[in-house]
Order: C-alpha cells, then sequence, then structure tokens
C-alpha cells in the first residue's frame, strides 16, 4: 500500500522553470555521467519536463501530474521516486505552494555538473568508478578529455580587458548601474543561470566531530566552510562516524593545516584497512516512504515484520543474520546489483535475502537471487506485503507439487507387487490351467462318442432304406 498521495496527487498542478540553460554537452553529462547512478526513469522524468519548455522559453505552463504521469509512462509512486532521485542529487529543485486548500509545485530544472565538476567530486566520481569498474569508468572520463596545450610548441598572446576596453567616467558609471527602481544592476536574483549548490547531507553530525577534536591539535580557524563540506562527503562516502573522522582529521593535519588532499588520502586508506579496499557502493539504505506500509505502530505479528523489513537496511540484515560479522564483499557486490541492475527496493531485496537463506541452507546464492530478482521485477514486486505473499504462493506450489509426486510414487510401489505375490499368483494360474485341461479331454472325448453315435444311426437308416427298396 503506497502513501504517495500523502506528498503528490494527479490533481496537483506544477509549472516548470529553468535555473539555467541546459545544452548538448549537459545532455551528453547527464546520460552517460547520472544514468548510471540514478536510473532511467529518473532521467526520463529529466528530459520530459526539459521538452515541456519551448525554445527560448525559461517558464512553462501550468499543468497537472496526471498530464505528467501519462506522458513519462509511470505510476504515481514511480513518479514520487523519480523525482526525489533528481533532487538528491541536486538536478531538481522542488517549491510547494503553502496553501491546505490544494497543492501545487515549481520545479525548478538544475544544469548536471560539468564534466571537470563531476570527475572531481568526492561523491559522485566514487560512486560512478563503484558502478562502472576501473575499465568503464576511465573509458567515459576519456570522452570528456582535453589533450593539455603543449606550452613548448605555443605561446599564448591572450589580451588582456585593459588592453582592449577604458574605464567609464564617474557620471557614466552611476547611470550605467542603477534601473528604472534604483536597483543596481549586480543583483541577479531573478537572472538566469543560478549557482548551483552542490549535493546535501544532512545526517553527519558534525558539531559532534568538532566537539571530539583536540584544540592543541586541529586550531579552531583550519576547518573552513570548504573543508567542513568535503568532511560531510567523504563520511557520507564511506560511511565515517563523527568520531573516527575527528580521529582522521587529526591524523591529516600537518604543521597546524589541513589540506583536502591529505584528508581524501587519510580518509581512502583507513576504508582500505577497514573495508579490505572494497569500492563504496551507492543505495539506498532503506525501504523508500513512497513504499512503506506500515507508517503507525504494528498492531499484529505480520506488520512487525513488514516494518522490520521496511526499516532496515539489506546489509544490516546480512549482518544481523551472521550474528555481527562484516558481509564479505561478493554478498556486498550482489546487494548492490540487486538495487541498481534490478531495481529492486531495499525492503523487497530483504524478503528475498531471508528466502535464499532458508531456502539455500544460510548460503547466499547468487545465480538463485539474479533468477528470482528477474521474477520479481516482471511481478513488479515493489513493497514488502507484496514480496511476501509471493513468497508464501511460491511455498504453497512447491508443497502441493512435492504431495502430487510422493502420491505418484506411492502409486508405482502399490502396482509393482512384491515377487513372493508375483509367484503365488503364477501358481495358482497354472494350477487353474492344469486343473481345467481334464475337462477339455472329456469334453472331446464326449464329443467324439456322440458322433460315432449319429454315425450308426446314419448307416442303420442307409441299410433298412436299402431294404425296403430291394422289396
Amino acid at each position: 500500500m503506497s502513501t504517495h498521495w500523502k506528498e503528490v496527487l494527479p490533481v496537483d498542478s506544477y509549472r516548470i522553470r529553468l535555473a539555467d540553460f541546459i545544452t548538448e554537452i549537459d545532455k551528453h553529462v547527464l546520460t552517460l555521467l547520472y544514468q548510471p547512478l540514478i536510473g532511467a526513469d529518473a532521467v526520463g522524468l529529466y528530459k520530459s519536463l526539459l521538452a515541456q519548455l519551448p525554445k527560448d522559453v525559461f517558464e512553462g505552463d501550468v499543468h497537472t501530474h496526471q498530464h505528467l504521469r501519462l506522458m513519462v509512462g509511470l505510476t504515481m509512486p514511480d513518479l514520487l521516486e523519480a523525482r526525489k532521485k533528481l533532487e538528491a542529487i541536486d538536478l531538481m529543485r522542488t517549491y510547494q505552494h503553502k496553501s491546505q486548500d490544494k497543492r501545487s509545485f515549481i520545479y525548478e530544472i538544475q544544469p548536471p555538473m560539468k564534466p571537470v565538476q563531476f570527475f572531481t567530486d568526492d561523491v559522485l566520481s566514487v560512486f560512478l568508478f563503484n558502478k562502472l569498474g576501473k575499465k568503464g569508468y576511465l573509458a567515459i572520463k576519456e570522452r570528456f578529455s582535453l589533450k593539455e596545450i603543449d606550452q613548448e610548441a605555443y605561446e599564448e598572446v591572450t589580451v588582456s580587458f585593459s588592453d582592449v576596453f577604458a574605464s567609464l567616467q564617474h557620471s557614466e558609471m552611476q547611470s550605467a548601474l542603477m534601473d528604472r527602481q534604483g536597483s543596481t544592476i549586480d543583483d541577479r536574483s531573478n537572472v538566469l543561470g543560478k549557482e548551483k549548490q552542490g549535493l546535501s547531507f544532512q545526517t553527519f553530525d558534525s558539531e559532534l566531530m568538532i566537539q571530539s577534536l583536540s584544540s592543541y591539535v586541529v586550531p579552531k580557524d583550519v576547518l573552513t566552510d570548504e573543508l567542513l563540506e568535503l568532511v560531510k562527503k567523504l563520511a557520507f562516502v564511506y560511511q565515517v562516524e563523527p568520531l573516527t573522522m575527528a580521529n582522521l582529521i587529526e591524523r591529516a593535519i600537518v604543521n597546524g593545516e589541513l589540506e583536502d588532499k591529505k584528508l581524501r588520502k587519510t580518509v581512502q586508506t583507513w576504508y582500505k584497512l577497514e573495508s579490505s579496499a572494497v569500492a563504496p557502493a551507492l543505495g539506498l539504505k532503506t525501504q523508500p516512504q513512497s513504499k512503506r506500509t506500515v507508517q503507525k505502530e504494528p498492531k499484529s505479528e505480520e506488520e512487525r515484520v513488514i516494518q522490520f523489513y521496511e526499516e532496515t537496511a539489506p546489509l544490516t540484515l546480512l549482518e544481523l543474520r551472521q550474528e555481527g560479522a562484516v558481509v564479505s564483499p561478493p554478498d556486498i557486490k550482489i546487494i548492490e546489483e540487486l538495487m541498481v541492475d534490478y531495481l529492486l527496493n531495499p525492503g523487497v531485496i530483504n524478503v528475498l535475502i531471508d528466502y535464499n537463506l532458508f531456502q539455500n541452507d544460510m548460503k547466499l546464492s547468487k545465480l538463485f537471487m539474479q533468477k528470482m530478482a528477474g521474477h520479481w521485477k516482471r511481478k513488479k514486486i515493489g513493497t514488502v506485503p507484496e514480496a511476501i505473499q509471493l513468497v508464501k504462493t511460491d511455498k504453497q506450489k512447491k508443497k502441493e507439487g512435492q504431495a502430487n509426486r510422493s502420491s505418484g510414487k506411492r502409486n508405482k510401489r502399490q502396482d509393482a507387487l512384491p515377487k513372493w505375490l508375483v509367484q503365488e499368483k503364477d501358481e495358482e494360474k497354472n494350477q487353474q490351467q492344469s486343473s481345467q485341461q481334464p475337462a477339455v479331454k472329456t469334453s472331446e472325448s464326449k464329443g467324439n462318442t456322440d458322433t460315432q453315435e449319429l454315425a450308426q444311426l446314419m448307416a442303420e437308416r442307409n441299410r433298412r432304406r436299402a431294404q425296403k427298396g430291394d422289396h
């Protein structure tokens, strides 16, 4: 049971606006760099929204979400999930009108990062590397690469601004800087081309980390706003807790200074030691809110099970099943494949994990998981109750099949009589045949006697006729 209606309905209206120009290069970046991370549905929604704007128009007309749903071919829950992916990766910002009577939205389309920004971003570049692998990652990066200009063969002769333009007089400058309302031309709040804010990370407790830092090792002015943003990104990608991050920052300090390269290297080295050099994977931690079915306190044991699956991450479930032991890299790869390639929701993956473990003697079978994942995806299983019901149905079918096979085997055993009984049957048959043979002979002898008597009577009759003829 989906709860998407709490956030958006088909009758809710929306309109689109651009934050900046979207170029052809941006579209290539979207397909080649973003789509492996957010999936085809989210990219399709982005392109569909963009296509609704005519050329050189930066703000569109009002439409309903029913119109958008039919245009992109998605259900309302899937549409909401795709929208949230775009928001999370900073390709869209959503504004909702503050009204209790009806809801209306503004979807502000953000341009993708430039390739140079994407490949230097501490979050997106790592996740893309994990998704495509080293070879695929380098091949994609090569497509956006330019060779450096040979400085020995070429000399830059570009003129400077002051070589061409002259400064205005004071009176001319005043009139140029002021518009009709008296505001300066430098006010660009309504001008196309806003600066991208970048990815947002709200879960890391930076205050706890700062309080844990030693003031003797890390001076207060070392952690600038830029470095704090980097810390949040690294903590998200490499799953670093605040106290551990504080320790890593202290390690990265050199002569009272903290460089971003040194911090990255320190965190990456720590991660390799902790996780056997497995690249971090991008994935939803728990079941999306739009796909959760138990929103209140569970009232039954079944609801408690559903809530557990919906609120637990797949990797956490595996750790629980192996009593807190670290999940092996091959098992992590299987979970990532179910999320990224088969696009299964985490709660559904949890049901599949338990079903696999109990069917295969607590072993995580990749072949079994892939087969079932393909089946479940074709069945469009999106919620935990749907997955549980499908498991129950499969078990019932297997149970009935086993019963039928067992019944067939028992019938065969009954038809195949024991040897001693077969021998008795054969002996009885032989006795019956032997007892019938004398009767047959008697019948045959009696038949012969009757024939002889008939022949004698016929002979006597013929003799008498002959005598009468003589007289």
